[in-house]
């Protein structure tokens, strides 16, 4: 379970991230030639503040 970094509430997980217009969701890639993706980014609200924070599920794909 995520923390709030202001105020120390459980926050609310899972939220998908969107993009106005055509594209929807956000992607992180590694940068390179033969870009990695490194996953779908989501997105946890704290319900007290809304205080937004965004996250990878997976981070086993992430090399230093």
């Amino acid at each position: 379970m995520r923390k709030c970094l202001r105020c120390n509430c459980n926050m609310i997980e899972n939220y998908d991230v969107k993009v106005e217009g055509g594209a929807y969701g956000l992607k992180i890639t590694k940068q390179g030639i033969f870009k990695d993706n490194l996953g779908k980014v989501h997105a946890a609200v704290c319900p007290e503040c809304g205080y937004l924070e965004f996250y990878l599920e997976d981070t086993k794909k992430i090399k230093e």
